[in-house]
Protein backbone atom coordinates (compact mmCIF):
# COMPACT_ATOMS: atom_id res chain seq x y z
CA UNK A 1 0.00 0.00 0.00
CA UNK A 2 1.63 3.37 -0.94
CA UNK A 3 2.27 5.86 1.80
CA UNK A 4 -0.04 9.04 2.13
CA UNK A 5 1.81 12.24 0.76
CA UNK A 6 1.91 15.22 3.72
CA UNK A 7 -0.63 16.83 2.03
CA UNK A 8 -3.57 13.27 2.32
CA UNK A 9 -2.20 12.56 5.61
CA UNK A 10 -3.26 16.11 7.31
CA UNK A 11 -6.50 16.11 5.47
CA UNK A 12 -7.45 13.07 6.49
CA UNK A 13 -6.54 13.62 10.09
CA UNK A 14 -8.40 16.60 10.22
CA UNK A 15 -11.77 16.31 12.32
CA UNK A 16 -15.34 15.97 11.03
CA UNK A 17 -15.94 19.85 11.58
CA UNK A 18 -13.48 21.56 11.89
CA UNK A 19 -13.10 25.53 12.51
CA UNK A 20 -12.57 27.68 9.37
CA UNK A 21 -12.78 30.86 7.73
CA UNK A 22 -11.97 32.89 4.61
CA UNK A 23 -11.21 36.03 6.60
CA UNK A 24 -11.28 36.37 10.36
CA UNK A 25 -11.98 40.17 10.21
CA UNK A 26 -15.15 39.66 8.20
CA UNK A 27 -16.49 36.49 8.98
CA UNK A 28 -14.94 35.46 12.32
CA UNK A 29 -14.60 32.02 13.04
CA UNK A 30 -16.88 29.13 12.76
CA UNK A 31 -17.49 25.44 11.82
CA UNK A 32 -18.81 23.83 9.12
CA UNK A 33 -18.38 19.71 7.43
CA UNK A 34 -15.24 18.99 6.53
CA UNK A 35 -16.19 18.60 2.46
CA UNK A 36 -17.17 22.13 3.20
CA UNK A 37 -14.27 23.45 5.73
CA UNK A 38 -11.86 22.66 2.74
CA UNK A 39 -12.97 25.02 0.11
CA UNK A 40 -12.04 27.85 3.21
CA UNK A 41 -8.70 29.54 3.14
CA UNK A 42 -8.11 28.91 6.81
CA UNK A 43 -8.90 25.23 8.69
CA UNK A 44 -8.01 24.08 12.74
CA UNK A 45 -5.78 21.60 12.11
CA UNK A 46 -5.82 20.02 15.31
CA UNK A 47 -8.88 18.57 17.49
CA UNK A 48 -9.64 20.12 21.06
CA UNK A 49 -7.95 16.98 22.78
CA UNK A 50 -5.26 15.20 19.95
CA UNK A 51 -1.99 17.19 18.29
CA UNK A 52 -1.97 15.70 15.54
CA UNK A 53 0.35 18.59 13.66
CA UNK A 54 2.86 21.28 15.21
CA UNK A 55 2.15 24.09 13.39
CA UNK A 56 4.15 27.62 13.38
CA UNK A 57 3.78 30.95 12.10
CA UNK A 58 6.29 32.93 10.92
CA UNK A 59 5.44 36.54 10.06
CA UNK A 60 8.51 37.39 8.19
CA UNK A 61 10.06 37.52 4.49
CA UNK A 62 10.96 34.09 3.55
CA UNK A 63 9.56 32.58 6.04
CA UNK A 64 9.03 29.96 4.22
CA UNK A 65 12.55 28.91 3.04
CA UNK A 66 14.79 29.95 6.03
CA UNK A 67 13.71 27.35 8.47
CA UNK A 68 17.18 25.23 6.57
CA UNK A 69 19.27 28.15 7.40
CA UNK A 70 18.54 27.63 11.11
CA UNK A 71 19.46 24.27 11.10
CA UNK A 72 15.78 23.43 11.84
CA UNK A 73 14.30 20.23 10.30
CA UNK A 74 12.31 20.04 6.71
CA UNK A 75 8.90 21.49 7.70
CA UNK A 76 6.28 18.37 5.97
CA UNK A 77 4.81 21.08 4.28
CA UNK A 78 5.18 25.01 4.15
CA UNK A 79 1.95 27.53 3.30
CA UNK A 80 3.15 30.69 2.48
CA UNK A 81 1.35 33.88 1.33
CA UNK A 82 2.30 35.08 -1.57
CA UNK A 83 1.58 38.57 -0.99
CA UNK A 84 3.94 39.06 1.76
CA UNK A 85 5.83 35.96 1.98
CA UNK A 86 4.45 35.35 5.42
CA UNK A 87 3.82 31.79 6.10
CA UNK A 88 2.63 28.78 8.31
CA UNK A 89 5.63 25.48 8.52
CA UNK A 90 3.57 22.16 9.43
CA UNK A 91 5.60 19.13 10.76
CA UNK A 92 3.09 16.15 11.00
CA UNK A 93 3.53 13.74 13.99
CA UNK A 94 3.99 10.18 13.95
CA UNK A 95 2.03 9.33 16.71
CA UNK A 96 -0.79 12.16 17.45
CA UNK A 97 -0.01 12.99 20.97
CA UNK A 98 -3.17 13.82 23.51
CA UNK A 99 -3.36 17.02 25.88
CA UNK A 100 -6.23 16.57 27.51
CA UNK A 101 -5.77 13.45 28.96
CA UNK A 102 -5.06 12.61 32.83
CA UNK A 103 -3.65 9.40 32.40
CA UNK A 104 -0.86 10.37 30.02
CA UNK A 105 0.64 13.75 31.13
CA UNK A 106 4.15 13.19 30.05
CA UNK A 107 3.86 12.77 26.80
CA UNK A 108 1.75 16.74 26.56
CA UNK A 109 4.65 17.39 28.54
CA UNK A 110 7.34 16.67 26.25
CA UNK A 111 5.36 17.68 23.11
CA UNK A 112 5.12 21.06 24.87
CA UNK A 113 8.77 21.19 25.07
CA UNK A 114 9.46 19.82 21.64
CA UNK A 115 7.39 22.70 20.44
CA UNK A 116 8.89 25.41 22.16
CA UNK A 117 12.45 24.50 21.08
CA UNK A 118 11.16 24.09 17.74
CA UNK A 119 9.88 27.46 17.84
CA UNK A 120 13.00 29.41 19.36
CA UNK A 121 14.80 27.22 16.31
CA UNK A 122 12.42 28.77 13.80
CA UNK A 123 12.03 32.10 15.24
CA UNK A 124 8.31 31.76 15.21
CA UNK A 125 5.90 33.61 16.18
CA UNK A 126 5.39 32.95 20.38
CA UNK A 127 1.76 34.43 20.60
CA UNK A 128 0.25 32.19 18.02
CA UNK A 129 -1.74 28.93 19.11
CA UNK A 130 -2.02 26.75 16.55
CA UNK A 131 -6.24 27.00 16.23
CA UNK A 132 -5.92 27.75 12.34
CA UNK A 133 -3.59 27.41 9.95
CA UNK A 134 -3.39 28.93 6.13
CA UNK A 135 -5.38 25.45 4.58
CA UNK A 136 -2.42 23.36 2.68
CA UNK A 137 -5.69 22.78 0.06
CA UNK A 138 -6.69 26.18 -1.01
CA UNK A 139 -5.24 27.62 -4.12
CA UNK A 140 -5.22 31.27 -2.66
CA UNK A 141 -1.59 30.33 -0.38
CA UNK A 142 1.74 28.54 -2.12
CA UNK A 143 1.96 25.35 -0.82
CA UNK A 144 5.15 23.68 -1.10
CA UNK A 145 5.89 19.96 0.74
CA UNK A 146 9.51 19.33 1.84
CA UNK A 147 9.12 15.65 3.49
CA UNK A 148 6.66 12.98 2.98
CA UNK A 149 7.07 10.96 6.29
CA UNK A 150 5.75 12.39 10.31
CA UNK A 151 8.08 12.82 12.67
CA UNK A 152 8.64 10.62 15.44
CA UNK A 153 9.31 13.20 18.43
CA UNK A 154 12.10 12.04 19.28
CA UNK A 155 13.34 12.46 15.78
CA UNK A 156 12.70 16.33 16.30
CA UNK A 157 14.79 16.97 19.03
CA UNK A 158 17.83 15.99 17.05
CA UNK A 159 17.28 19.29 15.95
CA UNK A 160 16.69 21.49 18.96
CA UNK A 161 17.72 22.45 22.76
CA UNK A 162 14.80 21.15 25.07
CA UNK A 163 13.74 24.21 27.16
CA UNK A 164 13.94 22.57 30.56
CA UNK A 165 10.68 22.51 33.16
CA UNK A 166 11.26 25.74 34.86
CA UNK A 167 11.75 27.46 31.71
CA UNK A 168 8.35 25.81 30.61
CA UNK A 169 6.67 27.12 33.77
CA UNK A 170 8.38 30.47 33.25
CA UNK A 171 7.51 30.76 29.76
CA UNK A 172 3.72 29.34 30.33
CA UNK A 173 3.14 32.83 32.41
CA UNK A 174 4.17 35.52 29.78
CA UNK A 175 1.41 37.17 28.28
CA UNK A 176 2.24 36.74 24.68
CA UNK A 177 2.91 32.52 25.31
CA UNK A 178 0.28 31.01 23.64
CA UNK A 179 2.13 26.83 23.58
CA UNK A 180 0.86 23.98 24.63
CA UNK A 181 2.88 24.47 27.78
CA UNK A 182 -0.04 26.35 29.37
CA UNK A 183 -2.29 23.45 28.82
CA UNK A 184 0.48 21.68 31.37
CA UNK A 185 1.13 23.81 33.70
CA UNK A 186 -2.75 24.00 34.20
CA UNK A 187 -3.31 20.19 33.99
CA UNK A 188 -0.14 19.71 36.79
CA UNK A 189 -2.00 22.64 39.23
CA UNK A 190 -5.69 21.69 39.03
CA UNK A 191 -4.56 17.74 39.40
CA UNK A 192 -2.72 18.02 42.16
CA UNK A 193 -5.67 19.71 43.65
CA UNK A 194 -8.15 17.10 42.47
CA UNK A 195 -6.70 14.52 44.70
CA UNK A 196 -7.58 16.52 47.83
CA UNK A 197 -10.60 17.87 46.34
CA UNK A 198 -12.55 14.77 45.17
CA UNK A 199 -13.05 13.51 49.45
CA UNK A 200 -15.52 16.19 49.34
CA UNK A 201 -17.89 14.36 47.10
CA UNK A 202 -17.68 10.73 47.91
CA UNK A 203 -21.15 10.37 47.80
CA UNK A 204 -24.57 9.18 45.79
CA UNK A 205 -24.50 11.82 42.91
CA UNK A 206 -21.36 13.59 43.79
CA UNK A 207 -19.09 13.05 40.11
CA UNK A 208 -21.83 15.69 38.52
CA UNK A 209 -20.52 18.57 41.55
CA UNK A 210 -16.72 17.12 41.34
CA UNK A 211 -16.88 18.09 37.72
CA UNK A 212 -17.91 21.50 38.07
CA UNK A 213 -15.90 22.11 41.49
CA UNK A 214 -12.91 20.90 39.28
CA UNK A 215 -14.13 23.17 36.06
CA UNK A 216 -13.62 25.73 38.25
CA UNK A 217 -10.38 24.91 39.72
CA UNK A 218 -9.61 25.20 35.83
CA UNK A 219 -10.68 28.36 34.79
CA UNK A 220 -9.18 30.33 37.77
CA UNK A 221 -5.85 28.81 37.34
CA UNK A 222 -6.31 29.65 33.74
CA UNK A 223 -6.70 33.25 35.10
CA UNK A 224 -4.34 33.10 37.55
CA UNK A 225 -1.31 30.83 36.81
CA UNK A 226 -0.79 31.71 33.06
CA UNK A 227 -0.11 34.61 31.14
CA UNK A 228 -2.30 34.05 28.01
CA UNK A 229 -5.60 32.33 29.08
CA UNK A 230 -6.81 29.63 27.01
CA UNK A 231 -10.27 29.24 24.92
CA UNK A 232 -13.08 28.16 27.35
CA UNK A 233 -12.93 25.41 25.34
CA UNK A 234 -9.75 24.01 25.86
CA UNK A 235 -10.58 24.42 29.62
CA UNK A 236 -13.51 22.11 29.47
CA UNK A 237 -11.38 19.13 27.91
CA UNK A 238 -8.75 19.89 30.81
CA UNK A 239 -11.08 19.80 33.60
CA UNK A 240 -13.53 16.66 32.14
CA UNK A 241 -10.30 14.77 31.73
CA UNK A 242 -9.15 15.75 35.16
CA UNK A 243 -12.80 14.56 36.95
CA UNK A 244 -13.39 11.60 35.27
CA UNK A 245 -10.08 9.66 35.80
CA UNK A 246 -9.77 10.99 39.51
CA UNK A 247 -13.58 9.59 40.09
CA UNK A 248 -12.72 6.34 38.47
CA UNK A 249 -9.17 6.50 39.66
CA UNK A 250 -9.64 8.15 43.45
CA UNK A 251 -11.38 5.90 45.57
CA UNK A 252 -12.49 5.90 48.99
CA UNK A 253 -11.04 2.05 49.05
CA UNK A 254 -8.17 3.63 47.20
CA UNK A 255 -7.37 6.27 49.43
CA UNK A 256 -7.76 3.78 52.28
CA UNK A 257 -4.99 1.41 50.95
CA UNK A 258 -3.00 4.70 49.68
CA UNK A 259 -2.99 5.90 52.97
CA UNK A 260 -2.06 2.55 55.60
CA UNK A 261 0.45 2.14 52.99
CA UNK A 262 1.72 5.81 54.11
CA UNK A 263 1.10 5.03 57.42
CA UNK A 264 3.29 1.52 57.06
CA UNK A 265 5.79 3.41 55.51
CA UNK A 266 6.20 6.12 58.67
CA UNK A 267 5.72 3.82 60.75
CA UNK A 268 8.58 1.77 60.23
CA UNK A 269 10.78 5.05 59.76
CA UNK A 270 10.05 6.02 63.25
CA UNK A 271 10.42 2.21 64.33
CA UNK A 272 13.78 2.16 62.50
CA UNK A 273 14.75 5.96 64.43
CA UNK A 274 13.80 4.99 67.66
CA UNK A 275 13.90 1.13 67.97
CA UNK A 276 17.95 1.45 69.37
CA UNK A 277 17.07 4.29 71.77
CA UNK A 278 14.53 2.17 73.50
CA UNK A 279 16.77 -1.17 73.17
CA UNK A 280 18.98 1.29 75.87
CA UNK A 281 16.64 2.44 77.85
CA UNK A 282 15.36 -1.23 78.26
CA UNK A 283 18.82 -2.46 78.95
CA UNK A 284 18.77 0.40 81.85
CA UNK A 285 15.43 -1.23 83.45
CA UNK A 286 13.81 1.16 82.68
CA UNK A 287 9.72 0.36 82.43
CA UNK A 288 7.99 0.00 78.66
CA UNK A 289 5.63 2.85 80.22
CA UNK A 290 8.65 4.95 80.89
CA UNK A 291 10.54 4.59 77.42
CA UNK A 292 6.95 5.34 75.78
CA UNK A 293 6.46 8.76 77.45
CA UNK A 294 10.04 9.75 77.15
CA UNK A 295 9.90 8.66 73.33
CA UNK A 296 6.23 9.43 72.31
CA UNK A 297 5.10 6.31 71.44
CA UNK A 298 2.46 4.09 72.96
CA UNK A 299 4.25 1.40 75.53
CA UNK A 300 2.73 -1.11 73.73
CA UNK A 301 4.07 -0.19 70.66
CA UNK A 302 7.64 -0.14 72.55
CA UNK A 303 6.92 -3.50 73.55
CA UNK A 304 5.99 -4.83 69.85
CA UNK A 305 9.66 -3.15 68.48
CA UNK A 306 11.52 -4.55 71.41
CA UNK A 307 10.07 -8.14 70.89
CA UNK A 308 10.36 -7.97 66.85
CA UNK A 309 13.94 -6.08 67.45
CA UNK A 310 15.69 -8.99 69.14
Amino acid sequence: MQALSAAELFQKRLTRRPYCSNDLSIEGLYRLPLSYALSRKLIQPNGTNLISNLVFDIDRLGGALDWSDRNAPPPNMTVMNPVNGHAHLIYLLAAPVPVSDAARVKPARYLAAIQEGLRRALDADKGYSGLIVKNPAHQHWATRQWADAPYQLDDLTDYIDLPSPAAMRRRSKQVNYAGLGRNCTVFEIVRKQAYSAVRDYWRPGGATAFAASILNLVLVANHTDIGNPMQERECRAIARSISTWTWRRFTPSEFRTVQSARGKQKGAATRAQLLPKAKAMAAEGRSLREIGRTLGVHHQTIKSWINLGG
